[in-house]
């Protein structure tokens, strides 16, 4: 059986192997890869190496950021944290085309006192709105 390809596909295709080539797409995650690249251009974040764990960069300050983003909507995801080993985490929404429509700035210590009870995860909408020290960039 064959099936017919339509044009988009390729036209994602070639996107995604340029995205990959020019070191913007550096693992199969696209949407917490592009947030990541939006903190580096934006914010000047550097960016750790893939294969280091615990959070994702440096700011100009030296403080460790951790990089979490979500596509819109965004009203009954959860962010999930595999350790809690830098200072602040940036959240990053992105639209409907990928591009950024907010990015906050929340520190560790919130996050961990608003964490559901598996204690390793916060809802977005809990993240936005219990969360006390939180600043738009």
């Amino acid at each position: 059986m064959k099936i017919k390809t339509r044009p988009e596909l390729k036209i994602i295709a070639e996107s995604l192997k340029t995205l990959k080539s020019e070191g913007i797409i550096r693992t199969k995650n696209l949407v917490g890869d592009l947030g990541e690249y939006y903190c580096q251009e934006l914010l000047k974040i550097e960016l750790c190496k893939i294969v280091e764990k615990g959070f994702d960069g440096f700011d100009t300050n030296g403080k460790k950021v951790e990089i979490k983003t979500r596509r819109q909507p965004t009203k009954s995801a959860k962010v999930i944290f595999r350790g809690f080993e830098f200072d602040y985490c940036l959240f990053v929404e992105l639209n409907e085309y990928f591009e950024p429509i907010s990015i906050l700035k929340i520190d560790s210590k919130e996050i961990v006192e608003n964490l559901d009870k598996k204690g390793d995860r916060l809802s977005v909408r809990k993240l936005k709105t219990k969360t006390e020290n939180i600043e738009l960039i």
